[in-house]
């Protein structure tokens, strides 16, 4: 995908976004019996409008193992056993 060519950066589809406009779309997609090109030329055009930037030379360092450090808290139980 190319953006506007009068752009900065290069773009690229949004993936969060591409992945929700499938997921409404993909039983009308399959169980419509009609034609399939109208929904396809309308996910292509969504697609097309939620395009993201790619912007070069980042490089925040990122800690993945951060929250798997922390100890969760013990929960107590407040209620008896059932018999």
């Amino acid at each position: 995908m190319s953006c506007k060519k009068t752009t900065k950066y290069e773009c690229k589809v949004n993936n969060n976004l591409s992945y929700w406009f499938l997921k409404n779309r993909i039983v009308h997609l399959f169980l419509s019996g009609g034609n399939m090109s109208d929904t396809i030329s309308e996910l292509k055009s969504l697609f097309k409008k939620h395009l993201i930037y790619i912007r070069l030379n980042r490089k925040n360092p990122r800690d993945a193992g951060k929250y798997r450090k922390r100890l969760k808290p013990k929960v107590t139980k407040n209620q008896r056993d059932a018999i």
